[in-house]
Parts: C-alpha cells; sequence; structure tokens
C-alpha cells in the first residue's frame, strides 16, 4: 500500500510539473488574428487531463479499496496513452519544427504520457502482488 501512495504522489508531482510547463517554457502558439493556432487545442486538453490525473491521484492515495484503486489505474493508463497521442492524433500540434510546440510541448505530453503509463502498470503490478500475499 505504500507503494501505491509514493506512485501516486509521483503522479500528481508530474501532472503538476506538466501544467507549470504549460505555462511558463513549453507554452504554444499565441492567437494569431482572428484564428487560433492548431496547438491551441493541445495545450486547453492538456491542461484538463493533467487536472484528472491530480484528481486519480488524490483520490488513489486516499482510498483503500482494492476494486476501486484497480479501476482508477486503469483510468490513469487510459490517461497516460491520451497524454501520448494528444499532440500527434488528437490536437496535433505545428509541423514547423522551430515552433515551440513542436519542439518542446510535443516532447513533454509523449513523454509525460510513457511516464504515466509506467508508472501506472508498476503501480498495479504492485498491488497484484500484495493481494496475492494477503
Amino acid at each position: 500500500m505504500k507503494s501505491r501512495r509514493i506512485i501516486n504522489a509521483l503522479l500528481f508531482l508530474e501532472a503538476i510539473f506538466v501544467l507549470v510547463s504549460l505555462f511558463t517554457y513549453a507554452h504554444v502558439c499565441g492567437s494569431m488574428g482572428e484564428m487560433e493556432a492548431k496547438c491551441h487545442k493541445t495545450k486547453h486538453i492538456a491542461i484538463v487531463l493533467s487536472i484528472v490525473l491530480i484528481l486519480t491521484a488524490l483520490v488513489q492515495i486516499a482510498v483503500d479499496k482494492i476494486s476501486v484503486n484497480n479501476l482508477i489505474s486503469l483510468a490513469q493508463v487510459v490517461l497516460g496513452v491520451v497524454f501520448i497521442i494528444l499532440p500527434t492524433v488528437i490536437a496535433p500540434v505545428c509541423k514547423m519544427k522551430t515552433m515551440n510546440c513542436y519542439a518542446t510541448t510535443k516532447p513533454l505530453l509523449i513523454i509525460s504520457g510513457i511516464a504515466i503509463v509506467i508508472l501506472t502498470v508498476v503501480e498495479f503490478l504492485a498491488s497484484l502482488t500484495q493481494v496475492k500475499k494477503a
């Protein structure tokens, strides 16, 4: 149970890191007159995903019921996959390699998504081994 709390604390910190990054160094393109840049939606969706990840991590830290934690772990894996495909499929960023959204935001979201999936799978497998021991 202690590993679940540690991993969810790491997920919480990662979501905070993504939120802070989106408003500081990994910002997307600003307004381009009357039209929005392609990556503008990417930022808004990533903010919502980060807030959902924060909430799921806090719930999983607080709740001790195994079935609820397994369901939340599944949701966190889905969140991680959505983070991975967000800048490429769901709301693609600009194609110009010199743009900030392509150079920093896209890698940030993909790497964060991979880390979320890995941490959540490790936490899920750790909870399965604890259930077998009990």
